[in-house]
């Protein structure tokens, strides 16, 4: 039975939390594709690449670029697919490729601290891993996404609290990698139509350990002719990579 921890502050944290064990849905098939690096990452702050310029800073100066061959939503702020490639998610409408970025230190205590222990889950100056995942739609036809996209998230496999891992909340360590953990360009509304063949990034960080094996999962929510979600086309896919 997994360990419930406490949340430091109420509302929103609580409202993350339901967000977390709320997913349902049908499981696609994944698969998990090998490492295209043998460079290991280290506690400390490093970056598996050069970081490359401020993803926000870069739709500020209006670029649509795109790294390697995905082609970027027009919507969506520059694709970066620097770092080690642990694997590729597969859901029947999408699919999601995972670089592991760089690693940080925590730049404050986490929320979360265990309920028995009351020891914090993630302290200042421990380390932290940032993940990147570009998705991708792999279907013949448009999707209309909402706010919340095709937002990935990792736990790891021997995890044992319930609400997922704790990370570090600034947004400092984002822009100082090249990442976002909102992959939408500024003023931008939706729908956000997500075209064949086109795709978008997005990050997120959590509590660094190396060698761990990772349970990535992924839902895809699309809109429908209304805006509201059409939970009928809700797609969940997941695979399972391990961190370096």
């Amino acid at each position: 039975m997994r360990i419930n921890y406490v949340v430091k502050i109420s509302g929103l944290a609580a409202a993350g939390l339901l967000a977390l064990t709320a997913c349902s849905g049908a499981t696609a098939d994944s698969t998990t594709g090998g490492s295209e690096s043998s460079s290991a990452s280290s506690p400390s702050t490093s970056s598996s690449a050069s970081a490359p310029a401020s993803a926000s800073a870069s739709a500020s100066a209006g670029a649509d670029t795109s790294s390697g061959a995905y082609k970027v939503a027009a919507w969506a702020l520059p694709i970066t697919d620097t770092g080690d490639k642990l694997g590729t998610l597969k859901g029947e409408s999408f699919s999601v490729d995972i670089y592991q970025v760089a690693t940080d230190v925590a730049s404050k205590d986490s929320m979360f601290v265990d309920k028995e222990t009351n020891e914090n889950l993630l302290k200042k100056g421990e380390p932290v891993v940032y993940l990147n995942y570009v998705v991708t739609n792999t279907s013949s036809a448009e999707v209309p996404l909402s706010h919340s996209l095709i937002t990935p998230k990792a736990e790891y496999t021997d995890w044992k609290y319930l609400g997922g891992m704790p990370s570090d909340s600034s947004s400092d360590g984002f822009k100082k990698h090249g990442l976002s953990s909102s992959g939408v360009k500024l003023k931008e509304k939706d729908p956000f139509i997500l075209k064949p063949g086109e795709s978008f990034n997005i990050a997120e960080n959590f509590a660094y350990t190396a060698g761990k094996e990772t349970q990535i999962t992924a839902t895809m929510t699309p809109q429908d002719a209304t805006g509201d979600l059409d939970h009928d086309k809700k797609e969940k896919a997941e695979t399972t990579v391990t961190l370096k």
